[in-house]
């Protein structure tokens, strides 16, 4: 349902470029139409309750057994993921997830769409000076929300005429390296640039380097150590973050360093989808029929 809200954000800008935008779910037809105008969703949300196109597209999660969830409707649901089509309704890429929260967010979704970059939220960026480089910090998306993967970007500028060891190069050469942290935050692999390759004809060597401006981007996704649904989430959330890296030149090279950045990341509440309440009044009325616990 997250996603749902952050997908009609982005939702013009894939109308600009001649997107169509649609998604579907085992919820019915009530639920989806009480979510949509709860939250102003223009684009399509189109209901297979009983999971058959689901099924025929061979994405129901099968980890979710039959009686796991039934007043939830878990059972059918689908693995989260996004197709992309052609003006012929022909996939040309596909992003799906094991887990059922986890998602990609809808920044994300527009930027592979349009085959773009990610963009930092202004919001989010904090600027770190340390001699002649610049690195800069942010976030895909204004707040965290819970398991939608968002983007965390470190932009360096690197002077005319220097270098930074990339990844790869010998130790003695210092490459660039990067931990991050944040309490109850996932993060995924580091997305590195290509590098450049530098001949030092002196020690026989190829190494690998970085100029001029480049980006690294990680996965990052609030998880229900912060977020829970029903209860009460901090304002915000600490990401730290350390670089170290030695700038060098055809003739010199400057001392190692390490650049310590902290960003404090908002958090979003869960988009609680308000269906559920039609769901539950459905649940309570067969257990008042029957007799018999369904939750």
């Amino acid at each position: 349902m997250t996603q749902l809200v952050q997908l009609q954000g982005v939702s013009s800008k894939l109308l600009a470029k001649g997107y169509s935008l649609f998604a579907i779910s085992n919820d019915p037809v009530e639920i989806l139409d009480e979510f949509a105008v709860a939250h102003g969703i223009t684009f399509s949300l189109l209901s297979d309750e009983k999971s058959e196109v689901i099924k025929a597209f061979g994405i129901m999660n099968q980890l979710i057994e039959p009686d796991e969830g039934r007043s939830m409707r878990w059972y059918g649901i689908p693995y989260p993921g996004t197709y992309y089509l052609n003006d012929n309704c022909v996939v040309t890429d596909k992003d799906f997830h094991q887990h059922h929260a986890r998602r990609a967010s809808g920044q994300s979704v527009l930027a592979r769409a349009l085959g773009l970059e990610v963009e930092a939220d202004p919001d989010t960026e904090v600027v770190a000076e340390s001699g002649d480089i610049s690195v800069k910090l942010g976030m895909s998306e204004s707040a965290l929300q819970l398991e939608v993967i968002s983007q965390m970007m470190i932009d360096f500028e690197v002077p005319e005429g220097w270098h930074i060891y990339a990844p790869g190069a010998p130790e003695a050469f210092t490459p660039l390296s990067l931990s991050v942290d944040g309490e109850g935050l996932r993060f995924g692999e580091v997305n590195w640039p290509d590098s450049e390759i530098m001949s030092d004809q002196d020690l026989d060597l190829a190494v690998p380097v970085f100029s001029g401006s480049f980006r690294i981007s990680i996965p990052v996704a609030a998880t229900s150590e912060i977020i829970r649904l029903g209860h009460e989430i901090s304002e915000s959330v600490n990401i730290s973050v350390a670089v170290s890296f030695q700038m060098c030149n055809e003739l010199e090279c400057k001392l190692p360093e390490t650049v310590k950045m902290n960003l404090r990341a908002k958090l979003a509440r869960l988009v609680e989808p308000e269906g559920l309440s039609i769901l539950a009044n459905r649940v309570e009325a067969i257990e008042a029929e029957s007799g018999v616990q369904v939750r």
